[in-house]
């Protein structure tokens, strides 16, 4: 057996000692400092404000852990912390119409949010996401998602294949969006949609569409990403694949990838509840900006 006597000695005693078995018995240990919920309101402060420090989220959270053990999260979730990224500046049009809404919505409760799929003032706000969103580019391997949330977490992720076009958007309003908000989170059928201004979502046979299927739309301002939540969660996902090290993965495996976060994303929806409850507060961002892009 080429192993020492004394050595093989150590290993019969283990083993009539473990009643016969070699696995190691369970230590005792630390206990990890915060469970599983814990954990995702962490990322979740982070999703909603992007620039928040760790002592910040202590606070808000009212944690009883150490500094240390926040960033340690964050860090397990794949995010890092990073230079804020530069924005162009907006137009003097965008930046009044951006104000024009924020103003029209100020008013809105969390619970009327909860009425709109995606942004909107109604008695249900639902996110029901509407982005063709390039959720991972690695050189020549690229993939894109569509993908659905609401005031009940996460919804339906589907991945698109070729150029998203208005006739690939009308099947997913169809055959995707409509079943998943009537089987689930919008029985009543009383949602509002929000998407927006792209040419693929104003295209003259979305709006035929969306009439055909009694779809209320929220208008939405342009350069709107800091208002739309369902933009942070795609920031989860990315980090979270970046966490993955997946550079020269292929596209299948990029996507199985992907889905894996989302599905993994999906068993936290308390995040996508933050997400919701920050409405206001994004609102209120952009006019005390008086339009301008804000920190979301």
């Amino acid at each position: 057996m080429n192993r020492s006597r004394a050595a093989v000695s150590r290993i019969i005693r283990t083993y009539l000692d473990h009643g016969g078995s070699l696995a190691d018995r369970e230590r005792s240990g630390r206990p990890r400092a915060t469970d599983t919920q814990t954990d995702s309101l962490i990322v979740a402060c982070v999703v909603v404000d992007p620039f928040i420090d760790a002592k910040e989220i202590r606070h808000e959270l009212q944690l009883d852990v150490s500094l240390s053990t926040i960033r340690r999260r964050l860090r397990e979730a794949g995010l890092w912390g990073c230079v804020a990224a530069q924005k162009p500046p907006l137009t003097e049009r965008q930046r009044q119409l951006r104000l024009e809404f924020a103003r029209s919505v100020e008013g809105c409760t969390v619970e009327e949010w909860g009425e709109v799929q995606k942004i909107a003032a109604s008695s249900f706000v639902v996110y029901l996401p509407e982005y063709c969103h390039n959720v991972l580019s690695s050189g020549r391997c690229a993939v894109s998602a569509w993908g659905a949330i609401s005031k009940e977490g996460l919804g339906p992720l589907v991945r698109i294949n070729g150029s998203f076009t208005a006739s690939a958007y009308c099947r997913l309003l169809q055959e995707v969006l409509v079943p998943y908000a009537l089987e689930g989170p919008f029985e009543d059928g009383c949602y509002q949609l929000q998407h927006d201004r792209s040419p693929i979502h104003t295209a003259r046979m979305v709006a035929t569409v969306l009439e055909n299927l009694a779809i209320r739309t929220l208008p939405w301002p342009p350069v709107g990403a800091d208002l739309n939540p369902i933009e942070n969660v795609w920031g989860i996902v990315k980090s979270r694949l970046s966490a993955r090290r997946l550079s020269s993965a292929t596209s299948e495996a990029l996507w199985q990838a992907v889905s894996e976060e989302w599905e993994r994303l999906r068993l936290t929806p308390e995040v996508v509840v933050r997400l919701y409850e920050s409405m206001p507060r994004r609102v209120q961002a952009v006019i005390a900006a008086n339009g301008n892009l804000t920190r979301y």
